[in-house]
């Protein structure tokens, strides 16, 4: 949140530059009942400079700015007690272990005070990344991370990380898993969603069966990227795929192991179904929705990123008189979709997870 008092002149400039569209300062400053009715960005950024605004009002503003950093990144991975550890109370085991990491200064983190409500532990943390060049004024650069454990059961929570970068995120991961070491007997363990652990039908049922999930207030209008790729064959097929590589695929697909594809309609595309017919599986997708109680409309990226996954808010559309324009949304209503889409995810792994071991269970016992 902004502290300090910020100029109008500088509020001025974003929005004459358009770094901030002139629309959406009209929408929001509308909803605190403040109605301009300038109809071009100099004009209203000549309004807006008689206007004194609080700290409050300029963060809500400055998150409006068109910019990468202004679009939530979130790496969800889940954890819950290891047996003989049901009388633990697993936030209070998070809040404790985030104490006492916090007075030791692990790795030169910074970790604020955990905040406890509810089913919910909250953590801010930071750390100092050091940035290549020789000028000593910016060679250091504060980097935030938020994490959020929220309760799914009394014996396993959910970890929400929110970070700028992949980077980030496994700066938060080292110290999780520094808590929840099993040599020092931690009552805690990590359970990755690791799409890995799919057979390679089920990590394109993985992303179909979330195309096909409803959300309340958002409405699939299409798939907009996604990746494709080869398969990997066993161990004792690698000499046989080497020498019948060629055999292996046809056409277009011929030498290629991974294909990135943007553009609309993706899932249907002729290209991807040709290669999940020939062995290739799905490693993420991006799905475009449309808000259904509000004018606007936002694209959401889906994948594993190592063991862990990653729901990310890649681009975002506000409505203005029946066109659409990039707009971050604010915080809380990306802080909602992406939560919505963990939870979906979440439950889709575990169901996928749970479908493979039967499959499993039913060939161990069929007759030799």
């Amino acid at each position: 949140m902004i502290t300090e008092y910020t100029d109008c002149a500088e509020l001025m400039r974003l929005i004459t530059d358009q770094k901030i569209k002139p629309a959406a300062i009209k929408r929001y400053l509308g909803k605190q009942g403040i109605i301009f009715t300038a109809t071009n960005a100099q004009a209203l950024a000549n309004d807006m400079y008689t206007i004194f605004l609080g700290g409050q009002e300029m963060t809500s503003i400055t998150q409006m700015i068109v910019s990468e950093g202004n679009y939530e990144k979130s790496t969800l991975v889940n954890a819950r007690l290891r047996e003989h550890s049901d009388s633990t109370d697993i936030l209070d085991f998070f809040a404790d272990k985030f104490n006492a990491y916090r007075s030791s200064n692990f790795r030169g983190y910074v970790i604020e005070q955990p905040i406890k409500s509810g089913s919910e532990l909250i953590v801010n943390m930071s750390y100092k990344r050091k940035l290549p060049g020789k000028n000593k004024l910016i060679q250091d650069e504060t980097r935030y991370i938020h994490i959020a454990i929220r309760k799914n059961r009394e014996s396993e929570v959910s970890i929400d990380i929110r970070q700028p970068s992949s980077y980030d995120a496994q700066k938060a991961l080292e110290l999780l898993q520094a808590m929840t070491d099993s040599s020092e007997e931690s009552e805690v363990s990590l359970a990755h969603i690791n799409l890995e652990l799919l057979t390679d039908k089920n990590k394109v049922g993985f992303y179909d069966r979330l195309s096909a999930h409803g959300f309340r207030d958002w409405r699939l209008k299409t798939v907009v990227g996604i990746t494709v790729k080869k398969a990997t064959s066993s161990e004792d097929d690698i000499e046989e795929e080497d020498s019948e590589n060629d055999e292996s695929t046809s056409g277009t697909l011929a030498g290629i192991s991974q294909a990135v594809l943007n553009g609309s309609g993706l899932r249907s595309n002729e290209f991807v179904q040709n290669s999940i017919q020939q062995g290739y599986y799905i490693s993420s997708m991006k799905y475009r929705y449309v808000c259904t109680q509000e004018a606007g409309e936002f694209v959401v990226a889906i994948n594993s990123k190592g063991e862990n996954l990653r729901v990310d808010i890649e681009k975002s559309f506000s409505d203005d008189d029946g066109k659409l324009y990039v707009q971050p949304f604010p915080k809380e209503l990306q802080d909602e979709i992406i939560r919505a889409f963990q939870k979906a995810a979440n439950t889709i792994f575990y169901s996928l997870i749970e479908e493979q071991k039967q499959v499993s269970v039913n060939n161990a016992a069929l007759p030799g």
